[in-house]
């Protein structure tokens, strides 16, 4: 009679589960020693070092090799994800914490960050946008409305936007040899305590 599995049989899903257990707490660390400052809230949030979202793709892949074997077609899906995730968080989302950076440096320094500035800000606005009215028509779009862009600056300096939302190649690469420690780990104790290693 076979034996019955349930879900923390399934090796491949506790390596990713594990993995971005581990990277995620080890973020408030890694930025407490290079900056001296303790920062818990790292704990449940993106970005950091090293790379929560590399490291549970990477163990997801590793241990779906090491269950089904690299020729599973389980195990080539996975590394395909890895590698697309991987690709961008160094990319995409990189380049989308940048343009955020870059938002919310110009939002200050034009508009500033208090109320008054904000108030008189408005003003100026308003009245840039009713004399671009005159010569075209304004689009549809709430934005480019007084009141629409408007409500933008400040809802930008109210909450600023994330920018450490991606990954330096640095955190990328510890985050995936995170993942495949842990993978490889996981996977071969299963294998060891179900003796798959010493199957004919």
């Amino acid at each position: 009679m076979a034996e019955e599995k349930n879900i923390f049989d399934n090796v491949a899903l506790v390596s990713a589960l594990l993995a971005l257990l581990v990277a995620q707490l080890l973020k408030p660390l890694t930025h407490y020693v290079g900056t001296k400052k303790w920062k818990p809230s790292l704990a449940i949030g993106s970005g950091g070092f090293p790379s929560s979202h590399a490291s549970f793709v990477v163990a997801l892949a590793t241990g779906a090799g090491v269950e089904r074997g690299t020729a599973d077609t389980s195990f080539a899906v996975a590394a395909v994800l890895a590698i697309v995730v991987m690709y961008d968080a160094m990319g995409v989302r990189r380049q989308a914490g940048y343009h955020a950076s870059a938002i919310n440096s110009l939002i200050s320094g034009a508009y500033g960050s208090n109320s008054q500035n904000r108030n008189s800000s408005s003003g100026n606005i308003d009245a840039t946008l009713e004399l671009e009215d005159e010569e075209t028509p304004t689009p549809k779009s709430p934005l480019f409305s007084a009141d629409g862009f408007d409500q933008f600056i400040k809802n930008i300096q109210n909450q600023p936007l994330r920018e450490h939302i991606g990954h330096t190649p640095v955190q990328v690469c510890f985050g995936g040899l995170t993942g495949l420690v842990i993978g490889l780990v996981v996977g071969l104790n299963a294998q060891i305590e179900h003796r798959g290693l010493f199957h004919s």
